[in-house]
């Protein structure tokens, strides 16, 4: 089957703050650290890189606004979501979900602050859903022009391919990401040792993938 077939028939399951151990080393120890490197710079740039329905996406800036709001209102943050379907990126643009979607591993505190009712559905409230820009793009063409990101999380998306086709994908997320930046991928899914330039760091008992290119590495 080929690379584009695979991508095609990737299932679009998720759910908002999916494995939550993610989110809160995000919360607890990678967010504060990047605020403390960039606090004169002032900017943070995130990509969703297979946001699906757009659940991933939408987490992340909920967490930030909860959790870190002078960074939300003061400095210049951008969260990229980005799919290979239009139907998808469709459907996470409206911000629209059902109640099991929304009720499931969502916290009610989050719930309720961060969605309103509409008939059997929720809404992401305006100030969240304007926190994320969603684009479509094709992981196997050459990226378009992107900033270079601090995180990108690129979830559940590598056990679909075989290892050239991995080692395709990971080298074009890695033209985007920072020196010291962080790639997040899914539970199942880990870097071999060979993979240039990204280093295993464990956080909140999660592992995250610092990028530390040859030049940067001492």
């Amino acid at each position: 089957m080929t690379l584009m077939n695979r991508m095609s028939q990737i299932p679009s399951e998720t759910s908002f703050f999916r494995d939550f151990q993610v989110f809160e080393g995000l919360r607890k120890q990678i967010f504060p650290e990047l605020l403390r490197r960039h606090y004169q710079q002032r900017q943070l740039n995130i990509w969703s890189a297979a946001c699906s329905r757009g659940q991933e996406a939408y987490s992340l800036a909920i967490l930030l606004y909860d959790a870190f709001p002078l960074m939300v209102h003061h400095w210049t943050l951008q969260i990229l979501a980005s799919d290979i379907s239009d139907d998808v990126l469709r459907q996470a643009r409206s911000g629209i979900y059902s109640d099991l979607e929304v009720k499931r591993r969502l916290p009610p505190r989050l719930r309720e602050r961060y969605f309103r009712r509409q008939g059997n559905d929720w809404v992401v409230c305006d100030e969240i859903r304007l926190m994320v820009q969603f684009r479509r793009i094709d992981l196997r063409q050459p990226l378009p022009p992107l900033p270079k990101m601090d995180v990108v999380l690129l979830r559940n998306l590598l056990i679909y391919f075989e290892v050239p086709e991995r080692t395709h994908l990971l080298h074009q997320v890695a033209e985007v990401i920072k020196p010291q930046g962080y790639l997040v991928l899914g539970a199942s899914e880990t870097l071999t040792s060979s993979f240039e330039g990204f280093r295993p760091i464990l956080r909140n008992e999660t592992v995250f993938y610092q990028f530390c290119p040859s030049e940067d590495v001492v």
